[in-house]
């Protein structure tokens, strides 16, 4: 479990160094790029990406998912927390990208979670580098919305409205991995 753990975190601290990859860059199509390092990164070293198992039901228990989940979102705090705190530019970015965000409504916030989680499930199923990449890009540049990566933002911006928004992102990346993987599933 030590390792699972372990895997969890760094799987979370790559989002994180994604997410900051992103708000680094002017131009946003580098950042979505930089972005899908994370994820690459991730499936080659096989770590423990709720975002990326979970749409794999008959692989995964679900104490196991919500282990992963709650490592991920400790771990995505790690890289962001710092350089918002290191680089004001980056705090003052991952600021106003939290008002935007939590902005929108619940039913939003699933909606664009869902697609988001239909992009991860393909990009992990998939197994390749250019997919991966494109979903990565895709999902950032569609403005469709990542459980562990918006957990800073609902950090930065708490409320408990932002929290039950927060759900809904996360509800929605599950029900569009889940559907996805049912998907393509023998059963």
């Amino acid at each position: 479990m030590v390792q699972f753990i372990k895997k969890a975190i760094l799987a979370g601290i790559l989002v994180g160094i994604g997410v900051i990859g992103n708000s680094s860059v002017e131009n946003r199509y580098i950042g979505a790029m930089l972005f899908s390092v994370a994820l690459l990164a991730i499936l080659k070293c096989e770590l423990n990406l709720y975002t990326g198992k979970c749409g794999f039901y008959w692989l995964q228990k679900p104490k196991d998912l919500a282990i992963m989940l709650f490592f991920n979102l400790l771990g995505v705090l790690v890289p962001t927390l710092a350089v918002a705190a290191c680089r004001k530019e980056v705090y003052g970015i991952v600021v106003d990208v939290s008002a935007v965000k939590f902005g929108q409504t619940w039913t939003e916030l699933f909606l664009y979670g869902m697609l988001c989680g239909v992009l991860m499930f393909v990009a992990a199923y998939a197994k390749d580098t250019v997919i991966t990449v494109f979903c990565i890009m895709t999902f950032i540049l569609s403005g469709y919305e990542h459980c562990i990566a918006d957990f800073i933002y609902l950090i930065l911006n708490f409320s408990a409205e932002n929290l039950i928004k927060f759900a809904g992102i996360l509800l929605g990346n599950s029900v569009g991995a889940l559907g996805s993987g049912f998907l393509v599933s023998d059963s």
